[in-house]
């Protein structure tokens, strides 16, 4: 079949399937219609500890650093989806500048997609990249598996989570708390 061809036969399905498509959305009842609902933008700063594990932490240890290290950062959080039952489709960056108390500076930028429920529980799950200034031809890369809720306190929202990233090496263990600024 020749290229032309194809293309016309393309735009023929799509001329049939989209009036249908429209036809049918028209039929659902109103109560069981999508509705779209504003999104938000709940980014806010973060602050925490992470702990390191197996051989990332021996290594530690030998190199006179501890297997813990403090981390600040800032969240960019927006909802892709929010329902009126009140449950919430995410998506997070995550930026950490860790270790500087032991005048060391890691970066870590994750990225998360995430789901809230109406009570403020939450589950993310993303890749995460690392580097340390001393290394900063060597990234270490993981994957991530956030939970945590956020809370309402007033007017203000106050996220707490902890997270495991997976990487080579052991794993890394993250506490975060924070709060929105909506």
């Amino acid at each position: 079949m020749s290229r032309s061809c194809r293309v016309a036969a393309l735009a023929i399905l799509a001329a049939s399937i989209i009036p249908a498509h429209a036809t049918a959305q028209a039929d659902i009842p109103a109560e069981m219609q999508a509705r779209t609902l504003p999104r938000q933008h709940l980014s806010g700063p973060r602050f925490g500890f992470t702990a390191f594990t197996g051989d990332v932490a021996a290594l530690r240890q030998a190199a006179g650093k501890q297997p813990i290290m403090s981390q600040f950062g800032w969240q960019f959080e927006t909802q892709i989806v929010s329902t009126t039952s009140g449950n919430q489709a995410l998506m997070e960056w995550v930026v950490l500048v860790g270790g500087m108390e032991q005048d060391e500076m890691n970066l870590s930028l994750g990225w998360l997609a995430g789901y809230r429920l109406p009570n403020g529980l939450e589950l993310g799950v993303g890749p995460n990249v690392s580097v340390r200034k001393e290394a900063l031809d060597d990234p270490t890369t993981s994957m991530l598996i956030a939970v945590g809720a956020t809370l309402p306190f007033g007017e203000l929202y106050v996220p707490a989570n902890i997270a495991v990233a997976f990487a080579e090496g052991g794993p890394r263990i993250t506490t975060l708390l924070g709060w929105i600024i909506g």
